[in-house]
């Protein structure tokens, strides 16, 4: 069963187990690294900062629960109410010990889980979990089983798996609805358990697994998909992204379409109707919500003679308050199932649109994102307000026990997405490598036995300019290069081989093919113009729109109204010379001020504790 890849032990899925055959593959964590630029420095800061964090601490709570003798005073916050989210670390330090090589992470991902084991022989109670706790779990341990090869925890997964046979509630109501019976029965977020549970079936072949993920299967959600009903009710918004993953995970397990249908439904209803300009969704956390222009009301003061309600009805089913402290987009975890579910829809269908959401949060969301620190403090929400935000990792709710906003859900997903950036910019079938998303990055590719590597050397998207991809191989090899035109790729795209222009078809939301036989540093290098775009926040409230460049959003200086055409924003929002991305307005186009300008600046650029105005009121002229 154990294989060896790229010098790292794997664990292949057992023969029979997988029903369908992908368009493309991804590389699976291996053989793809970062260059130097923003994302690297995210990933290396990241790495360090969760080397840093003491193994004790990590252990206490489990060594407390089974009466082992434990020096350390633990993690506060979330983790130290429970340790939910110490599978999503194992399971990064897996991956990101597979992304860079670096023997630390891996050593640490395997202490952590022996420590985690002793106190599992000591007492049964560190089984007994909730649907969150045992989900997270089965997924961190599979990752050191798949990715490290890592045998040991297959008789734990076991262990786990018929403890939440024996505890979870499966009479449960199955709409998803995150009221007191989910919450009071410790069963939230159950939609979201086949997809681990599915995988540790492909991995080990024991029925047990898919049985109980099936017991699982999501079917108010996914039928109502099926059907075009969207009359779906607000739902909570990243766990029923999430939940999307599982609908994968059973389309390859058994092979029935249904699964792979509800999948693409949902990413259409979700990218045309649910999510802002940075590709993140679900204001106070909520998705699906049916009252019209819901986006922008979210955005909105209490006090706006345009708001709709002062109310709004919660994922919980419940009727409450306005209250801005609520954020418009959970961006870690929202970010994780985005990924996912993405990564997923293009192995499947092979369909270059599946880059595009990947695209906003990958550049706006997670790239966007403030360190995690040593203290466990996360920026948890991305504001977009139109009275302004600021990028934070303090978080001023409190928890009925107690327990502050630190080491929540999302410092368990943030290492996830890093680890995640190198498992999503290439692909490949038997003849063919796709290049999906442009960050500086080298892959290494074994085609027919044969090694090619193919190097992006240019600074996309933080320059502008082409991107450059150089060729280097051990031999003259036909393949096709297949590279993703952007959805918003729609100026003058131009596409070259050492120079030379090509006449190949660059239709944006499609693949750029180029199928040759390639010899050893061949250059090539496309081109898509970044436009300034606006993007209205939803149907209702087309006057509240946000600036994009290309694949970046643009964040205002100062709180305005602006007055302007934005079908063509490029007639008075101009370059400001010598300073690369930044945009300055005409005079004339602040309301009430003919004689004031505003600028406008990348999202992903403005750092902590910066005010920015993302969506701003725009009226024609």
């Amino acid at each position: 069963m154990n294989r060896v890849a790229d010098g790292v032990n794997t664990v292949q899925a057992k023969a029979g187990t997988v029903k369908i055959a992908s368009r493309m593959n991804a590389f699976g964590y291996s053989g793809v690294s970062l260059k130097n630029g923003h994302w690297k420095r995210q990933q290396d800061e990241t790495i360090e900062m969760y080397l840093g964090i003491a193994d004790d601490d990590l252990l206490h709570i489990f060594r407390t629960q089974a009466g082992v003798a434990s020096q350390a005073e633990g993690l506060s916050g979330w983790y130290g109410a429970g340790a939910s989210t110490f599978g999503q670390k194992l399971g990064a330090f897996a991956k990101l010990y597979r992304v860079t090589g670096d023997y630390r992470l891996k050593d640490k991902a395997l202490r952590l889980s022996e420590g985690w084991m002793a106190c599992a022989d000591r007492s049964p109670a560190i089984f007994d979990n909730d649907t969150y706790v045992y989900e997270k779990l089965l997924g961190g341990f599979l990752d050191l089983y798949e990715y490290l090869g890592y045998e040991r925890v297959v008789p734990y997964l076991k262990r786990l798996t018929e403890a939440a046979m024996s505890r979870f509630k499966q009479d449960i109501k199955r709409d998803g609805l995150q009221d007191h019976g989910l919450w009071s029965n410790h069963m939230i977020e159950w939609y979201t358990l086949p997809e681990n549970l599915y995988r540790a079936y492909q991995l080990t072949g024991d029925g047990e697994f898919k049985a109980f993920a099936k017991v699982w299967d999501y079917g108010y959600l996914w039928d109502k998909l099926n059907s075009r009903d969207f009359h779906i009710g607000p739902r909570h918004a990243y766990s029923q992204v999430n939940s999307l993953s599982s609908a994968a995970r059973a389309y390859e397990v058994t092979g029935d379409e249904r699964y792979l249908s509800a999948m693409k439904t949902a990413y259409d209803e979700i990218t045309a109707h649910h999510i802002f300009a940075t590709g993140g969704y679900g204001p106070a956390e909520c998705l699906f919500t049916e009252q019209e222009g819901y986006l922008g009301d979210s955005l909105k003061s209490t006090w706006d003679s345009t708001l709709s309600s002062l109310t709004y009805t919660n994922f919980g089913g419940s009727e409450v308050a306005r209250n801005d402290t609520w954020g418009s987009c959970e961006v870690s975890c929202c970010a994780w199932a985005v990924f996912k579910f993405c990564n997923y829809l293009l192995q499947y269908t092979g369909e270059a649109k599946y880059g595009d959401w990947v695209e906003k949060l990958l550049y706006n969301g997670t790239g966007a994102q403030l360190p995690v620190t040593p203290e466990g403090k996360v920026m948890y929400y991305a504001n977009y307000f139109l009275d302004g935000a600021v990028k934070t990792v303090e978080d001023r709710r409190l928890q009925e026990g107690g327990h502050n906003f630190e080491w929540q859900c999302c410092t368990g997903t943030f290492p996830q997405d890093v680890a995640e950036y190198a498992n999503m910019l290439y692909y490949h079938d038997e003849d063919s490598l796709y290049v999906t998303q442009y960050l500086p990055s080298k892959v290494n590719w074994a085609k027919g036995g044969l090694n090619l590597t193919v190097e992006n050397y240019s600074l996309y998207p933080e320059e502008e300019g082409p991107v450059k991809l150089r060729i280097t191989m051990e031999q003259d090899t036909a393949f096709s290069l297949k590279l993703r035109v952007p959805s918003w790729a729609t100026g003058a795209n131009r596409l070259t081989l050492n120079g030379e222009p090509l006449d190949t078809a660059i239709v944006p939301g499609e693949w750029a093919a180029v199928s040759r036989l390639w010899s050893d540093g061949d250059i090539v290098e496309i081109e898509y113009p970044f436009p300034l775009y606006f993007r209205a926040v939803d149907r209702v409230n087309p006057d509240i729109a946000a600036l994009s460049y290309g694949p970046l959003v643009l964040a205002a200086d100062k709180m305005t109204r602006f007055i302007g055409d934005t079908a063509a924003p490029e007639g008075w929002i101009h370059p400001v010379p010598g300073e690369a991305y930044r945009f300055e307005t005409d005079r004339g186009h602040v309301a009430a001020y003919d004689h004031l300008t505003r600028t406008f600046r990348p999202y992903y650029k403005i750092g902590e504790m910066q005010w920015y105005y993302m969506y701003n009121r725009i009226q024609p002229q």
